[in-house]
Parts: C-alpha cells; structure tokens; sequence
C-alpha cells in the first residue's frame, strides 16, 4: 500500500530512486538466496531439490509474460488496453505474492526427521532479512502496479481496491502455508522443500534480470552499483 500511495497519491515521477531500490533489494535478495536459501535446500538432502529450482525460474518465466515486467520495476504496455490484459497482470503478480508469502508461514517445529527439522529452523530464522527484501520488493511493484492502472485510465477507488488485494495475496500465501503444516499434510517435508525450491527459482530470476538490465546506452551507472554492492553485504552480514 505504500508503494501504490507513492503513485497515486504523491504522484513520484522521478524514478531514479526507484532504480537504486530495485538494485539494492535485486542484490539483496540475491545474496539471501546463494548465501542462506541454497545451502538450507540442500540440508533437506532431497534427491530432486534442485529440480523445484528450475521450476521456479521457469514459472517466472512465464509469469513475466503476462505481467509485462512489473516485477522488474517497468512495464512494457500501449496506453489502451483492455481488461483482460490487467487480468492477466493482476492474476501473474498474485501467484508470484503468493509464493513469495509461504515462507513466512513456516513452523519451525512441526517436522521430526533431524536434518530437516534443522533446515526449517534455520529457515525460520532468516524469516524476518526475508521478510525486509520481500517487502522493499514489494514496494517498487506496488508503485509500478499503480503507474501502470493510472495510465490506463483507471480511477483511484478500482486502483486502490485493486492495490488492497495485492497487499493481501502474500499474507493468504503465509496462511495457507501455516494451515499446511499444522494440519500434518506436509509432515514428510516434501511440499515445503518444493515451495522453496521454487521461491528460489523465482527470486534468481527477478534479481538478476533487475541486476543485468542495462542503463540507456550501456552507461554505467556508479550509484547502482553502489547500491548492489550494499545489498550484497547486508545479505552476507546477516548470519
């Protein structure tokens, strides 16, 4: 709600805090997926662990398709569309909230094998560093979203309306998760090693093409690379 109010209330134009946001929480979340995420996957010692990985970056894939690069921090669209094309925007951006939010639905108590016990408590520990490069990503969709239903025409209730049950897709993610665990349908551990192999599927791919894109012209760009820099350290310092 606080990006889509940098929209649509105070009406930013200058983006340029939005790209230095973008790459410091691009650089973050990269560095908390090789730095923490990987290592705590490979704990849980499943064979095709790595597999959920890919379908991640693949879901992400395809997801970027139809969001049109929101999540990137632009969106590549014409000034008349219609509303199958918000549709398609809309139903991309809450599948990729609602992985996204799981995590922070862990229990770290309810699995008994040791190795993954210990994965899921290491996992509940990183929650909160997750929770900050989640959110400040968060943060620049939420802006882009509200652009993007702005320049369409759209008027402010729909676009606030809209931004609401964006905010409250990752929370249902987080729910769904808590259910699952604590109903014992997840007791062996293998939907949780899925969730976040696919989680770090997705956040490779939305960090590293937010990190690979280019300034205009191929110019390099000092206070990006600064604010990568950053992202990375305050990831490795965290543990």
């Amino acid at each position: 709600m606080l990006g889509g109010s940098l929209a649509l209330v105070w009406r930013i134009k200058n983006n340029q805090w939005l790209k230095l946001l973008l790459g410091f929480s691009a650089a973050y979340l990269l560095g908390l997926t090789v730095l923490h995420l990987f290592p705590e996957l490979y704990e849980s010692e499943f064979k095709y662990a790595g597999w959920f990985v890919i379908i991640g970056f693949l879901l992400q894939v395809v997801l970027d398709f139809f969001s049109h690069g929101v999540e990137h921090g632009h969106a590549h669209v014409h000034a008349h569309v219609g509303h199958g094309f918000l549709f398609m925007v809309m139903a991309s951006l809450w599948i990729h909230a609602f992985i996204e939010g799981m995590p922070f639905g862990a229990s770290a108590e309810v699995h008994d094998h040791e190795l993954l016990h210990e994965a899921h408590h290491h996992a509940h520990e990183h929650n909160n560093p997750l929770l900050v490069g989640i959110s400040m990503h968060k943060v620049t969709e939420a802006f882009v979203l509200a652009t993007l239903l702005l320049q369409v025409g759209m008027k402010k209730v729909r676009a606030w309306l809209l931004l609401g049950l964006f905010a409250c897709v990752a929370p249902v993610g987080a729910f769904v998760h808590h259910w699952l665990d604590e109903s014992g349908l997840d007791a062996s551990g293998w939907g949780y090693t899925a969730m976040i192999g696919v989680l770090i599927g997705i956040l490779l791919h939305v960090s590293t093409i937010i990190l690979f894109e280019s300034e205009e012209g191929h110019k390099f760009n000092w206070m990006k690379f600064v604010a990568i820099v950053l992202g990375i350290a305050s990831a490795g310092l965290i543990g």
